[in-house]
Parts: structure tokens; C-alpha cells; sequence
């Protein structure tokens, strides 16, 4: 079994055991926003993920706040996952074809303080109109800020301790459901969640090694690119993280990054 208990811990114990190891590798080629390769090492991630965690602590975001992330493919997106998770923060994945009604009941229901985005996607999703919803003490939530995600280029180090998480059950994602038999429904998801799922990986099929090159072609907001971080941190192994399925380029992919396992939905052999 892993030592880690929560995936901050995760993060650090894969910078420890695979320093230089290429750890994720995203290739946005095509999509809405291509803007080439990007390779992090395991130690990348645990540099950025610190940057990213005190950013956030300096605009205001703290243990147990709820925070939205819209964004297409890229790093940010689990960097700013894992961040969230340092703090002891909860982190609500948004889908970016979500507009401002779907995405004003979502942004309620979780009562989100901020939203990390781009203007470009704040834009799609205005006006949002986020119901007001009274707390317990008879106090009206607040609309979430908005935080550019470029700003995260400019975070710097400093020498004040980040929280100490290390409660396997806390929450680290409000996961919400599609909404496809009716309102979306937020899954309330633990560290102990994440690491179970990741580990079973490790542990039975696949059988995830430090050999091993996963490749997703999902959104992030989806689950399933979140389990295979979280089976890339446990493992080892490395992530091609994809803008989209693309059938026409999908195979070139998969031969050009030498991937070993691929998570796919029915529709995508076919």
C-alpha cells in the first residue's frame, strides 16, 4: 500500500521517489485553446502545486472555502486541484460547455467563493446568476471572484508554513453529476477516495508500474482524468493529457507518446 494518506502527500512522496520522472505531458494541439506540449516532472508538480496553493492562500482562499474551476485542458487544472487540496480547500469542477444558468446552479448549490478561470470562459458563462442561499446564521452567500489563471505565472514562494492537511476524510472535490434525469447532484469526494481509486489501479487491473504511460482525451471536469492524476501520483507511471478525442489524430497520439493505457468511453473504438 502507499504511504500517503491525502494526495498532498501524495504529491510530495512522488517528488521524493521520482524526481526527474517525466510525470504528465500535455499535448493541446487542437481543441479551443492549442498551445502545444507542456511536460512536468514530479518534482514540477510539487514546486508548482506549492506556488499555486500560496497564490490562492494571498487572494483569500481558505481551508474548507469551495472553489470552481473552469478551463479547458491544461496543467492548471490539476495543479490547481492538487493546490486546493494543500489549503484544505474544495475544489468544483465546471464543464466548459456549461453557460450561465447551468452554471449559476451549480456555483449556488456549492456556494463556491471564487471561480479560477480565463476571461474568455468567464465571458461564455455571464451573467451568473448565482441564487442567493441562506447560511445557517440567516446570512446570504456571496458571489464567487473571479481568479484569472495567468496570474498563477506570477505566484512567488515565501516563507509562511500552508496548512497542514492530513485527514484522509476531508473533501477535496464537489463533484457534480451531469444532470441528464434532472438538477446536478454534488458528490461530496474524500482523499481517501482518490487514493482508494488510484490504488486499485496499482494494485489490480492494470497494474500501474513507473514503466507505464497512461492517456486520457477527456475534459478534466470529468472524473476520470482526476482518478488517472491520482493513479499517475500513487504509481509513477506517466499521463498524456489530450485536448479532446480527436479520431482522425487519435492513434498518432497514442503511437507518438508510446502509451501502454488508455481511458476510453464505448463510443471511441467504434
Amino acid at each position: 500500500m502507499i504511504e500517503a494518506t491525502t494526495l498532498p502527500a501524495a504529491v510530495r512522496r512522488a517528488a521524493r521517489l521520482w524526481p526527474d520522472r517525466v510525470a504528465w505531458i500535455f499535448d493541446v494541439r487542437e481543441g479551443p485553446e492549442p498551445q502545444g506540449s507542456t511536460t512536468l516532472t514530479f518534482s514540477d508538480i510539487e514546486v508548482r502545486v506549492d506556488l499555486i496553493a500560496r497564490h490562492l492562500r494571498d487572494r483569500g482562499i481558505r481551508s474548507g472555502d469551495r472553489v470552481a474551476v473552469l478551463l479547458h485542458n491544461r496543467p492548471e487544472v490539476p495543479l490547481t486541484w492538487l493546490a486546493l487540496a494543500t489549503l484544505g480547500a474544495t475544489a468544483v469542477p465546471l464543464g466548459t460547455k456549461l453557460r450561465h444558468d447551468d452554471a449559476g446552479w451549480i456555483l449556488a448549490k456549492s456556494r463556491a467563493v471564487a471561480i479560477v478561470t480565463t476571461p474568455g470562459l468567464a465571458e461564455a458563462i455571464a451573467p451568473i446568476d448565482v441564487p442567493e442561499i441562506a447560511e445557517p446564521g440567516g446570512l446570504a452567500h456571496p458571489s464567487p471572484i473571479l481568479i484569472d489563471v495567468d496570474e498563477f505565472a506570477h505566484a512567488t514562494a515565501d516563507d509562511e508554513p500552508l496548512p497542514d492537511v492530513h485527514d484522509p476524510d476531508d473533501i477535496v472535490n464537489v463533484q457534480f453529476t451531469s444532470g441528464t434525469t434532472g438538477s446536478p447532484k454534488g458528490c461530496l469526494l474524500s482523499h481517501r477516495y482518490w487514493l482508494h481509486l488510484a490504488q486499485s489501479l496499482v494494485d489490480g487491473f492494470p497494474r500501474l508500474t513507473p514503466d507505464d504511460r497512461m492517456l486520457t482525451a477527456q475534459a478534466m471536469s470529468y472524473m476520470d482524468p482526476q482518478w488517472n492524476v491520482a493513479a499517475s501520483l500513487v504509481s509513477g507511471a506517466s499521463l498524456v493529457v489530450l485536448d479532446g478525442f480527436h479520431p482522425s489524430t487519435f492513434w498518432d497520439r497514442v503511437r507518438e507518446h508510446n502509451v501502454t493505457y488508455f481511458y476510453c468511453l464505448a463510443a471511441m473504438p467504434m
